[in-house]
Parts: structure tokens; C-alpha cells; sequence
């Protein structure tokens, strides 16, 4: 193989979209979505709810040392194989505060 072969044009770089890890306790949830649209706090635990343009997704948080870490997350409508809707989930990014 060539080093021309090799190289790669920036701008096919970036057009493939980069897949950001699932958030997994409260400051990368908040940091990916803003803040949630409702809080319900509950002793060690937490309920956040975000409203979509067409569903609410809800994320269990439970108290792990001094983090909120998520432990369970699920969409309204639900998902057909999964309790959490994954278009759903992906239609936050246009959440007011979601990172772009």
C-alpha cells in the first residue's frame, strides 16, 4: 500500500459522525441533554424526565458514594425490544441545553 492510499481527506473525516459514549450518572447526562424538563427526588434516588418532540424518556438515578449514577432509563412510548426507545433517546439532541 501506497502512503497516498493511505491518506485521508478531512473533510470525509468529518462527515462520519462520531458516537458519543451513553451517559452514565447525572453531570454527563446533564452535560449531553441540559437540564431535565422534571426532577422527583426520593431519598437515595432520583427520577429525571426529559419531554421529546413526540416522547418522554426517564432516567433512574441512584445515589453511588457522592455521584447520581444512572440505573435504569425508559422511553414513553417504550421501545419495541427494549424498555428505553432508542429514537427517542436520540431525538433529545434537539433537547434545549443538548450539546450539539
Amino acid at each position: 500500500m501506497t502512503a497516498l492510499a493511505l491518506r485521508t481527506d478531512a473533510a470525509q473525516l468529518a462527515a462520519v459522525p462520531v458516537m458519543q459514549p451513553p451517559p452514565t450518572d447525572a453531570p454527563s447526562l446533564r452535560a449531553r441533554y441540559g437540564a431535565p424538563d422534571f426532577i422527583r427526588r426520593e431519598g437515595e434516588s432520583e427520577l429525571w424526565r426529559y419531554d421529546g418532540a413526540d416522547c418522554a424518556a426517564f432516567f433512574f438515578l441512584y445515589r453511588d458514594g457522592n455521584a447520581l449514577k444512572i440505573r435504569f432509563s425508559e422511553t414513553m412510548p417504550r421501545g419495541k425490544e427494549t424498555a428505553a426507545d432508542p429514537a427517542c433517546v436520540e431525538s433529545l439532541n434537539a433537547h434545549p441545553g443538548a450539546m450539539s
